[in-house]
C-alpha cells in the first residue's frame, strides 16, 4: 500500500459526461491554440498549414487514413482605420465578446499573439461561458412514432 499512498487518487472517470458548455470551451481553446500558432507564423512571414486526417478509398477499394495539409482560416483582419481586429468564431458563426461587441481591437500586428493569449485565458477562466451557452443548439427530443392511447 505504500506505493499507492504516493499517488494522488481520484474518483474521476472517462465516462463522466462533459457539459455542452465545457465541450464548447475546450473546442474554442483548441481553435485559439491553432490561431496562436498561425499568428506566430504570420509575424515571421511564414506559411502555416495544419495537418488534417481523413479517410479515403484507395485504388483497391480499401479505406485508408491519410494526412493532408490545409491552410488555417485566420480570425484577424485589418480594419479600414488601419488597426488589426480579432473575431472569435464557433464554426461559421461569430462569437460575441459582449452583448453588442463581436471583435477585439489588437492595434499593431505585433500585439496579435498577446491578444490571442489573453482571449485564451479569458476562455479558460470561463468569462465567455454565457456567450458559449447561447451558441449551443438544443436538439428536440425524438418521439418514438407510436400513437398514444386516449
Amino acid at each position: 500500500m505504500t506505493h499507492l499512498s504516493k499517488l494522488s487518487l481520484s474518483s474521476a472517470s472517462r465516462r463522466q459526461p462533459v457539459s455542452p458548455v465545457a465541450r464548447k470551451r475546450l473546442n474554442l481553446i483548441r481553435k485559439l491554440d491553432l490561431q496562436i500558432l498561425a499568428a506566430e507564423a504570420e509575424l515571421k512571414d511564414e506559411e502555416f498549414l495544419e495537418d488534417v486526417r481523413k479517410w479515403v478509398r484507395g485504388e483497391d477499394g480499401e479505406r485508408e487514413q491519410v494526412t493532408q495539409k490545409r491552410a488555417v482560416r485566420k480570425w484577424w483582419w485589418q480594419h479600414h482605420t488601419g488597426a488589426w481586429m480579432i473575431t472569435l468564431r464557433d464554426g461559421s458563426k461569430e462569437l460575441p465578446l459582449l452583448e453588442d461587441k463581436n471583435s477585439a481591437e489588437v492595434g499593431e500586428i505585433s500585439n496579435l499573439v498577446d491578444t490571442l493569449q489573453q482571449l485564451r485565458s479569458a476562455v479558460i477562466a470561463g468569462e465567455l461561458d454565457d456567450q458559449l451557452t447561447q451558441m449551443i443548439k438544443v436538439k428536440p427530443k425524438k418521439t418514438t412514432g407510436k400513437p398514444t392511447k386516449v
